[in-house]
């Protein structure tokens, strides 16, 4: 048998590796255009010209390859957001990044948008749980809510309840996407620009009162 420390092994994990990208963009495309019955084994395989037996071979199940998907992405959106919030020193700033680098990047990518969408609002385990929006969410919350905390403890927001404004910050982009997916006509970036505002003056510290720290 070859290891994967062989010339042979190497290669074939690059062959594994390509095969299964071009599975979870056969899968992103398909949920996309079809909706969440795009994300049947057997359209993916169709779609990626192969037999089904093969989807099963690099994912195992149907849940093993939405989630590569689902992990794929939010993994590209992470890397293009990150780097615009950690070049903000302040948290106003950086709170503004956040808003507008996920616009940004969800305009630039449509079909991904489509596709996540689908999967997170129908995907489910075996007790019926949305699962994958469950943790969505939670990676969400997490992260505003470390931009929310910093404010307050370094001075620059008023005092507030931090979950309720940031669950109420996601539900508005979360329905901003949605608006945007029904109509593509739509301008994200005039949604990004509004929404940056609401939230800047939401947040934002009133001269002559004092600031402190809110329990999440």
């Amino acid at each position: 048998m070859k290891t994967k420390n062989s010339p042979t092994g190497l290669k074939c994990s690059f062959i594994e590796q390509a095969r299964r990208r071009q599975l979870i963009e056969a899968l992103i495309e398909g949920v996309a255009e079809e909706g969440y019955a795009g994300a049947s084994l057997a359209k993916v395989a169709q779609r990626a010209n192969i037999s089904k037996s093969v989807v099963v071979y690099h994912f195992g199940t149907k849940d093993e390859l939405v989630e590569a998907a689902v992990e794929q992405i939010f993994g590209e959106m992470r890397e293009f957001i990150e780097p615009r919030i950690e070049a903000e020193k302040t948290a106003r700033g950086q709170l503004r990044a956040y808003i507008g680098s996920e616009f940004a990047f969800l305009e630039q990518n449509r079909a991904k948008l489509l596709a996540v969408s689908y999967i997170l609002m129908n995907h489910r385990d075996d007790r019926g749980a949305l699962y994958l929006r469950e943790r969505s969410e939670a990676a969400y919350l997490k992260s505003v809510t470390s931009i929310l905390k910093k404010g307050q403890a370094e001075g620059e927001f008023r005092s507030f309840a931090i979950v309720p404004m940031a669950t109420t910050l996601m539900h508005a982009i979360n329905g901003a996407l949605a608006q945007w997916a029904a109509n593509p006509k739509l301008s994200l970036a005039e949604y990004a620009e509004e929404l940056v505002t609401i939230f800047d003056l939401a947040t934002r510290k009133r001269a002559g009162r004092t600031t402190g720290k809110s329990a999440g």
